[in-house]
Order: structure tokens, then sequence, then C-alpha cells
């Protein structure tokens, strides 16, 4: 548990007693009830309480907390969405997340994965029951407590009854947890849940998700178009976690049919948490009978590669968010070039009999030459061209072009499109007048917009389509409001 000089003393009629940590919408605190009761308080950050729309969201966090709590959630205890600073106080749940108990004691056994799996197919079954989607089911938000799982954090659950009032193209929730519907943009609903519930498991059981790891955008690709790799696991599990993975939502099993396929609960608890007792945090309020807190686990960074400082676009606070990176490749070109370059000089008529004794032998070989040497031309060319390097983070759109490098914000970005034909595919960017020029790009126009990254040129047409897929990915992830994702 930790301390900071901004702190607040009070929250409501709550006093906070310390800092369990910090994300992407704020601090979460340590705080007790009037009555003595401990409580965990989320208190929104200064910047996103004068937005409007953010604070419209938060208040559907509440409604969606409020609607789902019960025994396999953190209930809510208060919450005031119009303070200066927004804030929700829910019940404090003494257990560490699942991600914590992983990453600290290893995967869990068979048997516990099987009442992991039991566990969270009830909670779901009654988070669906109330007309809520999670959408963000992961190992962060579930609770190990000595009464069985609890799923935490509603922040992007959706009513069912709402329309999705999700941008076009815009991805939200946590890459390797994320359903394809939810990726590609259709038909989110209860089925997501149990798709990333399957995610969940193969986790707990492996320590790894079924869609390994690596940036955002590799990760979203492989769940739309790759298998996933699931371990061997014991009994009707195995076959639970293949159904609640498939592509087609209408191919899941419902909780229901979980708990059907699962069977009677293994009498065996999921695990023996371990006993976290910190000393008192230095900005605290007079003591409290009761010796010392519990506390939660702090946020667990995600995997190594993904991100560095800061929040990531799921929630989670850890290092700054590197992004998705492509870079143009002379392999191929240089293969070719060479190639061509000597078909070329072996083709070329150097004898001056031949062309007197056989002059359409002659001119077929000049033919021949002149033609591989077309080729060589145009491979020589893209081994010439500079190395451009297209990078897509939180911050913007960065293109490094023969060492010169330029960031364009997302405020600066009007519109993203991959255009081009299937050989010479581009991404295209439209950019405010003031950024224009700001590129280290040729500046060569289409439609309106400017050429900012060849895709994969002088790859297969099987890696250029793989690189088209994955910038598609990213720009859903880090741009979805203003990419033009029309084929």
């Amino acid at each position: 548990m930790t301390t900071h000089p901004h702190d607040p003393a009070v929250v409501g009629s709550f006093a906070i007693q310390g800092r369990l940590g910090r994300g992407a919408m704020g601090a979460v605190y340590l705080a007790r009830s009037p009555g003595g009761r401990l409580v965990a308080v989320k208190v929104v950050r200064d910047e996103l309480a004068g937005d409007p729309g953010f604070r419209a969201r938060f208040a559907r966090e509440i409604d969606a907390a409020r609607k789902v709590s019960g025994a396999f959630t953190a209930a809510v205890v208060d919450a005031d969405p119009d303070a200066d600073r927004p804030w929700l106080a829910t019940e404090y749940l003494p257990g560490p997340t699942l991600q914590k108990a992983i990453e600290t004691s290893g995967p869990l056994s068979p048997s516990g994965v099987q009442s992991l799996a039991s566990g969270l197919a009830e909670a779901l079954m009654a988070i669906h029951a109330s007309g809520v989607v999670h959408r963000d089911l992961k190992p962060s938000n579930i609770v190990l407590t000595d009464n069985g799982p609890r799923v935490i954090d509603f922040g992007i659950a959706r009513a069912l009854e709402e329309a999705s009032l999700t941008a076009t193209g815009m991805v939200i929730g946590t890459p390797g947890y994320l359903s394809p519907e939810q990726i590609t943009g259709t038909g989110i609903g209860p089925a997501s849940d149990l798709f990333a519930l399957s995610a969940v498991l193969v986790f707990a059981a492996s320590g790894r998700g079924p869609f390994a790891t690596g940036n955002p955008a590799s990760m979203l690709h492989r769940i739309v178009h790759e298998h996933p790799h699931i371990p061997p696991l014991p009994g009707p599990l195995h076959e639970v976690v293949r159904r609640c993975l498939a592509r087609d939502p209408a191919q899941r099993p419902t909780p229901m049919e979980i708990l059907q396929l699962l069977g009677p609960p293994v009498p065996t608890a999921l695990l023996h948490p371990p006993t976290i007792v910190l000393p008192p945090a230095t900005r605290v309020l007079p003591p409290t009978v009761g010796g010392a807190l519990p506390v939660l686990p702090t946020p667990v960074p995600p995997p190594a590669g993904a991100f560095a400082d800061g929040p990531t676009p799921g929630g989670v606070t850890g290092p700054a968010v590197v992004g998705a990176s492509f870079a143009t490749s002379r392999i191929r070109p240089v293969v070719f070039a060479a190639i061509t370059t000597l078909l070329c000089l072996a083709f070329a008529p150097r004898d001056p009999q031949l062309q007197v004794l056989h002059p359409i032998i002659s001119t077929l070989l000049g033919l021949v030459s002149l033609t591989f040497l077309y080729f060589a031309i145009r491979h020589w060319i893209l081994v010439l061209r500079p190395k451009v390097v297209l990078r897509l983070s939180p911050q913007g759109l960065t293109v490094n072009r023969a060492y010169s490098e330029a960031t364009i914000p997302w405020s600066g970005v009007t519109r993203l499109h991959v255009g081009g034909d299937s050989k010479r595919p581009w991404l295209i960017a439209w950019l405010e007048p003031q950024y224009a020029n700001k590129l280290p790009i040729s500046h060569r126009r289409h439609h309106g917009g400017l050429r900012v990254y060849p895709i994969a040129h002088g790859a297969t047409h099987a890696r250029r389509q793989t690189q088209v897929n994955e910038l598609r990915a990213a720009l859903n992830w880090y741009a979805g409001r203003i990419h033009d994702n029309s084929y």
C-alpha cells in the first residue's frame, strides 16, 4: 500500500487509509466506512473529471456495478458520479487477483482450474441475468476469495438492452481476452464474456493466454485469424474451453451449459491466498481498532514487450505503451534485384558474329535481357528506397524515414485508410492543415490524403496480406474513431 502527498484524506463519508493502486481511470484507495468497514474507493483522475463524456461512462459503470452486486461480485457501497472528482466505493475483497496469484504461485492445479471455471460460470450467469455484459473479463478483474472467485471492474460493461456506444471500428478491452466480435465490432453479447472466460482458464492452467503475448495489434490479429493454443486440460474442461474459444458466438455454450458439462464442483480450494499484512501507510487517519490492514495487490504490468510507463488501453498501469511497429523490408527486393541483374547480363548478346549470322536469335536474346533489366531496375528502386518505420501508439502516429522522424498526435489526424490495390497497398492519412508537412514522407497524394507507409511492397503476397491485417487491427486498437476500415 502506498501514499502520495495529493491523496485525499476523505472521500464522501469514507476515511482513506492508503492507496491500493492507480490505473487509466484514476486511483483506488483502501478506506474505512463510518462504521469501520473496509471498502475500496475508486476516484477519477482530475483531467477525466472535466470530460462530460467520461462522466457519462463512469455513471454507466456505477449503474452496471449496482445491477450485478451480489455473491459473485464486489457490492457497491456508495457512489457519487456528480462530485468534483467522481468516485465509486465497493466492498473490499480480501484476496489476490488471479493475475497476482498465478505470478506469485504459478498455474493452478487441474482441480483448481475446474473450480475456477465453475465459479466464474456461475458469476457470469448472474451478471448476464442482470442484463449486463462485462466485456473486460481478465485475470486482473477476478479476485480469489475464500468463498470463490469474484468478478470486479465493470468499467466498460454494457447493458444488454443498450445500443453499442462504441465508435465504428473502435476496440475497447484488453488484448488477449477480447472475442473476435469485439475486435471486428459485430454482435457483442453474453457470448463475448464466454470467450474471455476460456482465455482466463487457459491462463490459469498454463500461465499464458491462448494467443500468446506481443504487441496488441499482433494479438488482435491472431484472435481473429489464427487457432488458439489450448494446453492439456482434464476431462470435460478441455471441451468447455475449446467450445468457448469458437470464433462463432453461436457455437459457444452458455454459463448454465458449462456448469452442466463440468458436473458437481470439485471439493477443493482454488489456492490458499497468501496473507498480506503491510504496515500502516504514513498518511493514515487515526487508527481504527482492528490492527493491521490487509491490502489488495498492486496492479500487475502486462507481458514484456507490450507496454512501458503509463496506463494501457485496457486500463492497467504498467511500463509506457510502446505500441505497434511496422517497417519496410529490403530482403526480398535485394534477392530479386541480384537475380534479375545476373540474368540480364547473362542474356545480353556480346558476340558480334552472332548478330551477323543469327540476327533473330540475337534480337530475342536482347529482348529477354531488356525484360530482366526492367525487373532489375524495379527491384533496385525498392532496395534503394529509404527504409520507412511506422509506429502507432496512444500518443499518435510516428513515421521514421531516412533518419528523420516525426509524430502526429491523433488530434491532428482526421482519417486513416488502407488504400491502393492488393499488390501495392498504402496507409493513407488525412491530416489537419498544421500537420500536413510534418511527416518525413514524399507527400504523394491519394484522394486528398497522404501516402505515409507502403505496406509490405517488397514482400510476398501472404506476408503483405498478413501485414495489412495486422495494421488494420492496430488502427482499430489505437485509432478506431478515425480508422476508415471500408475495403
